[in-house]
């Protein structure tokens, strides 16, 4: 137990020097090197035998051996010193800012760290009823923070202490060649111990592993050795009855400590499985986690396996956090996928057959605002990781696929990649469906918050980015990432795909998908602008975030009819299309020497988006005059939450482009406010004084507003570049002009087959 007087008083410079000498001894080290090539390669190579000769080589490994476990000794002896001496110098330091908060305040602090305050000296201190009890506040204050830095400097001796002795060990004749390593490995320690408890583990325990869990998910060493020395199966055992324990309605610590330690275990597992770090588990750990996801595991202990949850189940909760490594979550995604297409009632059985209730503080599933229970399917858990997991994501939609045995060892390989529409199928080929729990019999819909799963998977596939991310910037596109949009754009656009976005049983896509087309805004304008299977091609027009995608121009026009009578869809492909449009016209604008034929430039940028904007406002005009219930105001107000869309592709386009241009790229992006001002004012729609009736006319409020941002675009980008006015008025009245024309054509895209898609 380290005191306040020892913590005040003690001098680190040995202990730090000490770390230091070490870490120079292990920089430095190269006697294992020299034993193994100056004197057993010597020897070996003297052409010396016989049973002495055998002996020596014997006696010379053993050496070298030893010489290789001190090394290991001694490395772990450092990081075991420094983390030590990085903590209690962290602690040192709290303490000493506490003391002078503490004097600041008015308090006092003793020599043993006791706080007080100064006794009144007025009468009307002596009487103040208050006086004593404002300071004592101040004191108890100040004497947290005194404490809190000790218990720290406390902790990381203890934590040190233990780490030594393991480190060193308690063989005397020889060196430890498998130490700890430093604190996160003896922390990982503490934790499998809880963790083997169970059920068994006291709130107490609980508080303990959620703090540890929740500092050190981050540490591949911490989360190596947690999950690497813990066999799956016997995780998911006592992890499922630890979930499942306790009387939570009477016991709040426990009740927050099991969902601390849910979220910081899938944290924890993110980590551990991350090949891009230099530690992460094997993969034969991998091999018996999904033999062990695929077989029921007792809980509680004892209990009948033919009546308990399988292990996937267990773990699929710990899946919603964290960012996974494909080469661990796609083998799982696949086996999973495959078990349930086997037999889809597998997941639903295990509710049927327990008499207890699950819910959202155990490991299974997560209960929705109406009381639901969603997500026995472990699918469920595993679609949100795909949300959080790009990089996975576009692999499990496009790569070729595996397929696994029953007990998760691979089958075979190279199969062709139909996952898109098998999540997305109707009727009772809907994997969407297998995945939502039945509990209400009379409902044929999959559950809305898995649809939006699904949506969130796919997004984070076609974009490269999570769903939820909205600080990170949008990566260039692959050829993996524009497979899978051309894959959704294939989907829903032809057969039951626009039926099934349109009131349908995947009406929870269209947001995303609306985020898919935004983010892919220059393959859709190429498709729309050249008619064909495989629309753009290598002369497309319209530069694209990172390889060009082709995209199927009919099937786009029919994604675009249905998805632009979405208000959150319309909103966000109609601002990302005049963002775009007015970041290629700056590109132009800026760029004379590049474009000498500068209208025949403009009208290359303009056609095409004016038959994006053409088709979904006609879309979105259909949809206002055949629904009421959606009106003018929640369609602007959606526009306007969408600025980060459009600020979104100005950054993947015209941002980086304007940048490269010293005359002007500062100027245009530090008006990239006012820009997308414009850009969401461009779209905004007044149907009050037209006919409802008319359902297929275009908003004339918003050609003429798509009109004004391409001329505002061109005369400003014309005038930082220097250009005459004549020219610029000129070339604004044919972006004008083209915008008008891309919108009639736009308008005949459209198609009117989708109003009657039912509801």
């Amino acid at each position: 137990m380290v005191t306040f007087s020892q913590l005040k008083q003690v001098d680190l410079g040995s202990l730090d020097s000490a770390a230091g000498d070490f870490e120079k001894l292990v920089r430095n080290w190269d006697l294992t090197r020299r034993m193994q090539n100056e004197v057993i390669g010597t020897v070996q190579q003297s052409g010396w035998h016989g049973d002495a000769a055998g002996l020596a080589n014997a006696r010379f490994t053993w050496a070298r051996d030893q010489i290789h476990a001190a090394f290991e000794e001694a490395t772990a002896l450092a990081k075991t010193l420094r983390d030590a001496h990085t903590a209690i110098s962290a602690a040192k330091k709290d303490l000493a800012t506490a003391v002078q908060n503490a004097v600041t305040a008015g308090l006092t602090v003793t020599d043993d760290g006791t706080v007080k305050w100064p006794a009144p000296t007025t009468p009307e201190d002596k009487h103040d009823p208050d006086y004593t009890k404002s300071w004592q506040a101040k004191a108890e204050t100040a004497a947290k923070a005194i404490f809190d830095a000790v218990d720290r400097a406390t902790e990381a001796d203890q934590d040190a202490s233990r780490a030594l002795g393991d480190d060193t060990g308690s063989d005397g004749t020889a060196f430890n060649a498998k130490p700890v390593g430093g604190i996160a490995e003896e922390e990982a320690k503490t934790a499998t111990y809880i963790m083997s408890l169970g059920a068994g583990a006291s709130d107490q325990q609980l508080k303990n592993l959620q703090t540890i869990l929740d500092h050190y998910h981050q540490d591949p060493r911490f989360a190596s050795a947690f999950y690497g020395n813990q066999d799956p199966a016997d995780f998911m055992a006592k992890y499922g009855a630890m979930a499942q324990s306790g009387d939570y309605a009477n016991s709040t610590a426990r009740s927050a400590a099991i969902k601390g330690i849910q979220k910081d275990l899938g944290l924890t597992l993110a980590t551990a499985t991350d090949t891009k770090q230099p530690l992460h588990v094997s993969d034969d750990w991998e091999s018996r986690f999904r033999a062990a996801g695929a077989k029921q595991i007792p809980v509680p202990p004892g209990a009948d396996p033919a009546h308990s949850p399988y292990g996937y189940q267990i773990v699929s909760n710990l899946l919603r956090e964290g960012t996974y490594d494909s080469h661990f979550l796609n083998p799982i995604a696949e086996h999973v996928t495959q078990l349930t297409e086997e037999n889809p009632g597998r997941w639903q059985a295990v509710a049927y057959q327990n008499s207890y209730p699950f819910d959202s503080l155990k490991f299974i599933g997560q209960v929705d605002k109406d009381g639901h229970l969603q997500g026995l399917n472990p699918l469920s858990g595993i679609l949100d990781a795909f949300g959080h997991s790009p990089e996975a994501a576009t692999k499990f939609f496009h790569d070729p696929t595996t397929t696994y045995n029953p007990d998760g060892t691979v089958k075979s390989t190279g199969g062709e990649n139909n996952y898109v529409k098998l999540f997305t199928a109707g009727g009772d080929n809907s994997l969407i469906n297998d995945i939502s729990y039945p509990l209400r019999p009379m409902e044929t819909k999959p559950d809305p918050a898995h649809v939006l799963s699904l949506g969130h998977a796919l997004e984070a596939a076609a974009t490269g980015r999570a769903w939820d991310d909205t600080t990170s910037p949008y990566p260039p596109h692959t050829a993996a990432m524009n497979d899978v949009m051309s894959k959704v754009v294939d989907r829903f656009g032809t057969g039951d795909g626009p039926n099934m976005l349109r009131g349908g049983p995947l009406a929870n896509l269209n947001g995303s998908i609306g985020n898919m087309a935004a983010n892919h805004i220059a393959d859709i304008e190429n498709a729309l602008d050249g008619p064909g299977p495989n629309s753009g091609g290598p002369n497309s027009r319209l530069p694209s975030n990172g390889a060009p995608g082709f995209l199927n121009h009919d099937n786009t026009a029919i994604l675009l009819s249905t998805v632009g009578r979405n208000p959150d869809a319309y909103a966000t492909i109609a601002t990302a299309q005049q963002a775009y449009q007015s970041a290629q016209i700056q590109q132009v604008m800026m760029h004379p020497e590049l474009h000498p034929d500068m209208a025949t430039a403009i009208e290359n940028v303009t056609m095409p988006g004016g038959q994006v904007a053409g088709l979904i406002t006609h879309a979105m005009s259909d949809e206002i005059q055949q629904n009421h219930a959606i009106s003018d105001k929640a369609i602007n107000d959606a526009i306007d939450s969408k600025k980060d869309i459009a600020k979104m592709v100005w950054d993947n386009s015209g941002g980086i482009l304007v940048d490269k241009i010293p005359k002007a790229g500062s100027f245009i992006n530090d008006q990239i406010g006012d820009i997308m001002t414009q850009v969401a004012d461009s779209y905004h729609v007044d149907t009050t004084n037209q006919g409802r009736d008319e359902a297929h006319k275009t908003t004339g409020a918003t050609v003429q507003g798509s009109q004004q941002a391409v001329v505002n675009a061109v005369e400003d980008a014309g005038r930082e570049a220097g250009l005459d006015q004549n020219r610029v008025d000129d070339l604004a009245t044919r972006a004008k002009q083209t915008i008008t024309q891309g919108w009639s054509a736009g308008h005949d895209l459209y198609d009117p087959t989708m109003a009657s898609k039912a509801d």
